[in-house]
Parts: C-alpha cells; structure tokens; sequence
C-alpha cells in the first residue's frame, strides 16, 4: 500500500515538475512572457512584471535542479537499505543548493567574470557536480558520468590543480555545464520533445500506423515493410529511436509475429526502422540541433542535408525485408487484421503536422517557434476529431484561436511570432475547455500524460547534454580535442578512408554507453575537424562544407549505435516487445540497417547527395545523380547478396558476383570510373534478375507461368 501510495505521489509529483518545466519553458526560455507583454500593452495593460526574467545561464541553473530533484524522485537508490532515503536526500539537496546559488551569484560573474575563491564559490559547484554525476548514472549508466568525471580531473591536473580556474572554466562560465549542449536542448529540443509528447498521447503516432495499415495492408506484400513505412513517418515528428520503437512497434510487432514473421525479425525491422527516426526530417534527432548551433548555419540547412540520405536509409531496410518476405512466402496482411479506410479517412487532417512543421522549417522559421506553430495545429485536428464533443465545445475553440489569429495580425505580429503565440494559446484553450467540457476531460488527461512524458524524456537528455558539455569543455580547455585530432590525421597517413573508419569505430564505441547526443558532440569534438581536413582534401570541397559532411558523418554513426550490439537500445526496446531474444534480434536489426553504415562513406566521397554543400550546375547534378544512383545500386545488390534472394533463390557465386558489385558502388571517385562500374552493374543486375525468373518461370506448372514471384 506504502509502495502504491509513494508511486502515485511520485506520478502527481512528475505532472506538476512536467507542468512547470513546459511552462517556464514556453515563458522564459522562448519569451512568450514578451509576446505577453505585448499583446497586453496593445489593450492598454502595462504589466511590467512580466519582461522580469532570469538570464539563460541562470535558467538553465534552475531547469537542471528541477531535472536532478525528478531524476532522484523517480529513480530512488535501493541498494542502500534504510540509508537509501537519506542519500537521495542528500543528493536531491546538493541538486538544488548547488545549482541555485548560481541564480544567486549570477549577477557578480556577470560583474568580476572570474571570481575569486571562498568556501561557498568553491564548495557549491563541487555539490552541484556530484549531484549532476549521480542522477545522470541513474538514468544513462555509468559510463559518461565516468568520463565526465575523468574528464575534470584531467583538466585538473593538466591545468596545475588550478582550482579557481577549473571551477570558472565549468561552472561558472559558459564552456562545461552551461555550454552549447544544454543551451541547445534547453532552446530549442525541449520544444520538439513536448511536441512528440502532446502527439503520442493524443494518439497521433497510433492514428499514423493504422491509417497506414489500413491503406496498404491489402496492397503491401509483406506486413513488415508496413512498420518501416509507418516507423518513417512517425519518425519525422518524434526523433527518437526507442520512442518510435515504442510508440509504432507495440501495433506492428504482434501483427508481423501473427502474419508469420520469426518473432526476432519483427523486433529488428522495428528497431532498425525506429532508428532512421533520428535521420528523417523534419525533426531529425537532438544532436542534430547541437550540428546546426556547432556549425553555425541554419536547422534548415541541417533538415535538408539529411533528406536523401534518409530516403537511401529506409530504401535499404526495406529492400531487405522486401527479400525476406519473398524468402518466408509471407504476402498481404490478413483481412481480420486491417481496419477499416473509411473512418481513418475521414480524421486524415491529423496527419497536418507533418507537412505543416516541415514547410515551416523549410521557410527558415526558428525551430521551437515551428514546433510549437505545428502544435497548435495538432491540438485542433484532435479536438475537431474527438468523438462525444456537441457543436458549441468545437465552435468555441475554433471561434477563440480564430479570434487570437486576428489579434495577432493586428497588432502586427511576425508569422512566426503569430504561430509561436497560436501555438502556446491552443495549449491552453485545450486545457481551459477540458475543465469546462465534461465530455473533453479525455483530452485533459491525455495533455497531463504529456507533461509526465516530456519531464521524463527531457531528463536524460538534459543530462547527458550537460555531461557531454563537460567532457567537451575538458577536451577544449586541455587542448587534447586538437590533439587526438592530429594525432588521427597522422594515423591515417592523411587518407580519407582511414580517416573514416578511425571516426566510426571511435562513434560506434562510444555508442555502447553514451547517449547518441552526446556521442555525437564527443566524437564531433575529437574527430570532426581531422575528418573535415581529409574531406576538403580528397574532394576539394569548400571547408565549410566539409566540416558539415564531416559532422553528418559523425552523425549518422552516433545514431547507428542504437542497432549495433552490444548495447543497441533500440534492439533492446524491440526485442521486448517481440518477446524475442536480444542478441538474434540485434544482429538482425544490424543486418537490416546496413545501408546505415554504408551511407556516410558514400556522401562523404560525394557530398552532392546532401544537397546544399555544393553549387549546383550541370557537372554537380551529373555527379549527384551517378552517387545516387550508386547508392542505389549498393543497397538492391547487397541485400540480394546476403538474402541470397533476386528474383527468387541464387546460387553462391551469383551472390558474389553481386557481393562484389555493392562494394564497389561505393566508390564515388573519379567521376568517370563510377558512372562504369554503375552501368555494368546495372547491366549485370538485370541479366542475373532476367535469369533467375526466367528458371523459375520454366520450373513453375504451366498455370503458374507468368505470374510474378
């Protein structure tokens, strides 16, 4: 009962902490306290306490004491016994005191810059990091809790135990805790998460997939490919490998298992087609926010860099389950398991979101303000849609916002100021209206279970951004990020392809205990400069454009770690779900996302394929179409290879042949040498493929000739 009674104070708690974070987020974080302001000036109110805010760093101070204080809360040391509760006392009090005070000097750093030592200035930064080291390893491991420490204790001792200047460079600066990661996710991710928040709990994911299912499903050979189409669209909007996983797979997993699928495959097409949620844009995954901040350009520029590269990604898992649903005989999706069209049709306005937050990133709109302009949307698909609402509850909220929209125009409002408000206010309405409506408080629950969802997303992000930024200020600090920078370059002789696979493998390892987010800025760290270098070199590309294929590749790998053992998180989320086992659902995930670890190398030897790195003219566009092409030709080869699936059952050396074929695709230099090898193996492709059915079409019964395998 005890036990019962503590977990429901904890889930009121994790509402409320969930409540006031999105609310301090919205006001002070992305000034709707201003637009506020404004909007209640224009009626003649002059209510000057609200332009009263705190600075960034001191609101990133008070977001990261609240995140420990929940951290502790749901996730409470057990292995202490009865000095459990004290510790986590003692942690949640380090949490708060050490990373209020800075609220509380704030004003003198501003002031002296670099403050002198005393006690306080000495031992408050010192509890803030045990407490932020603590409630990180409760919910990311162990593992980059341990290198941030490491990493301050080496930036001790490399610095001369130099305390005052250890604590300044950390705490009290903008270059450890408080540095861009935080800055990034506390901006502008937040925004995204709450957003992907608001959409699973109002049922939007669920609405995708069976809308999918129900368009498709007698169409689609093979229910599996359903799960990559679906996890691709819910993956544009969420971000997150095991959120998606979560969110598509507890409706495609059972399903592939009942159509006939081995039940470790359905866990892998669902992990490896989760994953490319990290990559496919609009919302691509958080570390691609820090990308844009690292290198300066616009989020835009980042969203359309990753478009066709997202495309090849999912082209490949499907190509592969596409063989392996030939392979098993397994077709269409049984009749009793399709919903029907009609009524998903007529709520098709719920899928506005995606169009919606891409056409508003894609017209340069600042990320949290596109975010948040989609939100409001969502909100009043979902409210027009809901069943039980009388005509006055849906003219009302419509009448309102309609009301608000023209308000801001008249006053004079930017587009982006307009959503951003619309956005905020139909929170709000929604709310208000639940309260009013008795008939609406599905609505209300649905919107408390998303402050509760994002005040738990939130929190490891937040974390392992504010750890990432130590480890990061370490390596900047210690000079040892320029270092191992050279020091790869040197390794590699300069050669771009070793270059390549010394940054993957540092990726890939990293990724078996850190965060994608945070991998990604470690690795950018140490290895994104020297890989920049062997890029510029090798195609001639401007700098600039090759610190971004540089930081796309490092990219892509953080995130492939997420299907590749032994860690692989989405496997992981997967495979219990598909009560299958880890390890066969792993490596099978593995083997699907492969065009995932082929991918990088290509755009890297021919940058054309992301789009905004080069200016266009008719040699880049005969360049971008001959990788693409390639790209192509790799994926179909190399699954037919390994399925030993291409137009039905080939033999060992047709596999080779076509093994050989996907290898050297990749090849995208000199331009002349791989418009070849592409038009011999298209060539070759198509005689083997014309063969292969052509044996099948003479074994089969003379009824069954003609028909397709």
């Amino acid at each position: 009962m005890k036990r019962l009674d503590r977990s429901r104070v904890v889930l009121v708690v994790a509402i409320l902490a969930g409540f006031f974070l999105t609310f301090y987020e919205l006001f002070y974080v992305m000034k709707f306290n201003f637009i506020t302001y404004s909007m209640l000036k224009s009626l003649g109110l002059d209510v000057r306490w609200l332009l009263k805010i705190l600075d960034l760093q001191q609101s990133m101070a008070l977001i990261l004491a609240v995140t420990i204080v929940m951290v502790v809360l749901l996730k409470p040391t057990r292995a202490m016994g009865r000095l459990s509760i004290v510790y986590d006392g003692f942690i949640i009090l380090s949490g708060a005191a050490g990373f209020l005070y800075l609220i509380y000097v704030y004003d003198e750093v501003v002031r002296v810059g670099y403050l002198a030592l005393a006690w306080d200035r000495v031992l408050m930064p010192i509890l803030a990091f045990i407490a932020l080291v603590d409630a990180s390893r409760r919910v990311l491991g162990y593992v980059l809790p341990t290198l941030a420490t490491l990493a301050v204790l080496f930036a001790w001792a490399s610095e001369g135990y130099n305390t005052r200047l250890v604590l300044n460079h950390f705490y009290y600066a903008k270059e450890g805790i408080f540095s861009i990661p935080l800055f990034v996710m506390i901006s502008y991710v937040f925004a995204f998460i709450f957003f992907g928040s608001i959409l699973t709990n109002l049922g939007v994911g669920r609405y995708i997939t069976e809308f999918l299912l129900a368009l498709l499903g007698r169409r689609v050979k093979g229910v599996a490919k359903l799960a990559v189409v679906s996890s691709l669209m819910v993956g544009t909007v969420s971000g997150s490998s095991v959120a998606n996983v979560m969110v598509t797979g507890t409706y495609t997993i059972p399903l592939s298992v009942r159509a006939g699928y081995p039940s470790y495959i359905a866990g892998a097409v669902e992990a490896s087609a989760s994953t490319g949620g990290q990559i496919a844009p609009p919302i691509l995954g958080a570390a691609a926010f820090v990308m844009a901040e690292f290198l300066n350009r616009p989020y835009r520029d980042i969203m359309i860099a990753s478009a066709f590269p997202a495309l090849l990604y999912f082209f490949g898992v499907y190509m592969f389950i596409d063989r392996i649903s030939k392979k098993l005989g397994l077709m269409t999706v049984r009749g009793e398991d399709i919903p029907p069209l009609k009524p998903l049709l007529m709520r098709i306005y719920l899928l506005l979101p995606i169009p919606l937050i891409a056409v508003l990133l894609l017209m340069g709109l600042e990320p949290q303000y596109a975010a948040l302009g989609a939100l409001g949307a969502v909100i009043l698909a979902v409210w027009l849609s809901m069943g039980g609402l009388g005509v006055l509850s849906k003219a009302t909220f419509v009448i309102l916002a309609s009301l608000l929209a023209l308000f801001t125009v008249h006053i004079g409002f930017s587009v982006s100021l307009s959503l951003f408000t619309l956005g905020v206010a139909s929170l709000f309405i929604l709310i208000l209206l639940s309260l009013v409506f008795r008939e609406a408080r599905s609505a209300l629950e649905a919107i408390l279970g998303a402050f509760k969802d994002t005040m738990v997303t939130v929190s490891p992000v937040f974390l392992a951004a504010t750890l990432a930024g130590v480890i990061q200020g370490s390596l900047t600090l210690t000079g040892l990020a320029a270092t191992i920078g050279f020091t790869v370059l040197d390794i590699a002789g300069g050669n771009v392809f070793l270059v390549m696979v010394i940054v993957m493998f540092i990726s890939l390892i990293l990724g078996m205990g850190v965060p994608t987010t945070a991998n990604y800025i470690i690795t950018s760290t140490v290895g994104g400069a020297a890989l920049a270098m062997a890029i510029n070199s090798w195609t001639g590309l401007p700098i600039e454009s090759s610190r971004l294929v540089a930081h796309m590749f490092v990219f892509y790998f953080g995130i492939i770690a997420d299907v590749t053992p032994p860690v692989a998180l989405a496997s992981y989320a997967a495979s219990t779900l598909a009560k299958a086992e880890f390890w066969k659902t792993a490596f099978a995930a593995t083997k699907l996302s492969l065009s995932g670890y082929l991918i990088p190398y290509i755009f890297a030897l021919n940058p054309t394929l992301l789009l905004v790195t080069v200016n266009w003219n008719l040699e880049t566009l005969i360049s971008f179409l001959i990788g693409l092409g390639g790209a192509v030709m790799t994926i179909l080869s190399l699954s037919a290879a390994i399925e030993g699936w291409h137009g039905g059952p080939i033999g060992l050396w047709e596999r080779l042949i076509l093994l050989v074929l996907g290898a050297l695709n990749i090849l995208q230099e000199p331009l002349w040498l791989s418009t070849l090898i592409l038009v011999i193996s298209i060539t070759i492709y198509t005689i083997l493929f014309l063969r292969r059915t052509q044996r099948l079409q003479l074994k089969a019964p003379p009824s069954k000739r003609g028909m397709e395998e």
